[in-house]
C-alpha cells in the first residue's frame, strides 16, 4: 500500500511556531505509517494532491490570512475533497477558518468578522473564548481544564485508561462553535457531534459580562462523505514545547506546569481525536512517557 500524505498547512497566516509544534506532534503520532509534510497554497492550488493524501491540517495562526491565500479554487478542491472523503483537521485559527462564519475579537482593533467559504461546520465560531489574546505576546494564553465528552468518540472506554474528565489544554484565541444555532437547519444538526467542551468560564466576546456554559470546544463535522474536526484548542501542544519565562500573568504563571501534570491526558485527548478521524496511531505517542522528537 502506497504511503498517504498528511499534509499541514505552511503559508500565509500560519503561526512559526504552531506550525513547528503540529509538525513535530504529528510526525510523533502518525509518522509511522504517514508522511508528514509541510504543504503550501501553490501546492494545494496546482499540484494533484488530493488522490495521496489522508488528512489535511490547518494549524493555528491567522485565519484572514488563510482567507487571502486560498479563497477561490484552493477552497473549491478543499471543500470537494472533503465531501468526497477526505479529512480536515483544523486547531484555533484553522478552527475559524473551517466553520461557514468567522467571529473574532468583535468591537475590537483586532476584529475578523466574516463569511468563510469552507463552510465544513455550517455555524459560525466564536472568540477568543477568553479574552486577553495578543499578537504580540503569550499574555492571552492559559491551561484550560477541558471537558471531554467520551461518549461522543469512536473509540472503546479503555482507551482512556483512568484519565480524569477534565483535561488541561493549551489555549490562546482560539473560539467555541455555535452548535445550537443549527436547530431546525439543513443540513441536519446532527451532522455536528460536541468531543469536547469548554469549562463554565468562557466568556462572549461581544459583551464580556456573559458567560457561556457548555460551550463547545472541539467538534466533529459530516462534510458528505468526508469528515472535518475544528477545536478552538491546542492538544497539539507539548508542555516541553514552551518556555515558562513567556508566561508571567496571574492566569497562566504556572501554565507550563500544569500542561506537564496532564501530559499523559493531553496525548490520549489528541490520540483519540485523531483515531476518530480514522488515522492509524501509533501506540507509542499514547505511553506516559514518550520519546521526545526532535
Amino acid at each position: 500500500m502506497a504511503t498517504l500524505n498528511v499534509l499541514v498547512y505552511n503559508g500565509p497566516g500560519a503561526g512559526p511556531n504552531a506550525h513547528v509544534f503540529l509538525l513535530r506532534t504529528l510526525r510523533q503520532f502518525l509518522g509511522h505509517r504517514y508522511e508528514v509534510v509541510p504543504v503550501g497554497p501553490e501546492a494545494l492550488g496546482g499540484e494533484q494532491w488530493e488522490p495521496k493524501t489522508a488528512v489535511l491540517v490547518i494549524p493555528g495562526g491567522r485565519d484572514k490570512p488563510y482567507a487571502e491565500a486560498m479563497n477561490g479554487q484552493i477552497n473549491a478542491r478543499i471543500k470537494a475533497w472533503v465531501c468526497k472523503g477526505g479529512q480536515y483537521l483544523g486547531f484555533c485559527a484553522g478552527g475559524y477558518y473551517g466553520s461557514a462564519r468567522c467571529e473574532f475579537e468583535p468591537g475590537t482593533p483586532m476584529e475578523v468578522v466574516g463569511s468563510r467559504e469552507l463552510g465544513l461546520f455550517p455555524g459560525t465560531c466564536v472568540g477568543g473564548a477568553y479574552p486577553g489574546y495578543s499578537y504580540k505576546s503569550m499574555d492571552g494564553a492559559r491551561a484550560v481544564e477541558a471537558i471531554v465528552e467520551r461518549a461522543a468518540f469512536s473509540v472503546p472506554d479503555t482507551f482512556w485508561k483512568s484519565d480524569p474528565a477534565r483535561v488541561c489544554v493549551y489555549y490562546n484565541g482560539g473560539g467555541y462553535f455555535l452548535t445550537d444555532d443549527l436547530a431546525g437547519r439543513e443540513p441536519a444538526e446532527d451532522t455536528v457531534s460536541v468531543l469536547v467542551r469548554y469549562p463554565p468560564d468562557v466568556t462572549d466576546p461581544h459583551d464580556r459580562a456573559t458567560r457561556v456554559t457548555g460551550a463547545p470546544a472541539v467538534i466533529c463535522c459530516k462534510a458528505g462523505a468526508g469528515m472535518a474536526i475544528l477545536s478552538g484548542l491546542h492538544p497539539e501542544y507539548a508542555w516541553d514545547d514552551l518556555a515558562p519565562s513567556d508566561y508571567t500573568q496571574p492566569h497562566n504563571e504556572t501554565l507550563v506546569a500544569q500542561l506537564r501534570s496532564h501530559d499523559a491526558y493531553r496525548r490520549r485527548l489528541l490520540g483519540a481525536m485523531l483515531g476518530h478521524m480514522g488515522l492509524d496511531v501509533d501506540p507509542a505517542a499514547l505511553v506516559d512517557s514518550p520519546g521526545k522528537l526532535v
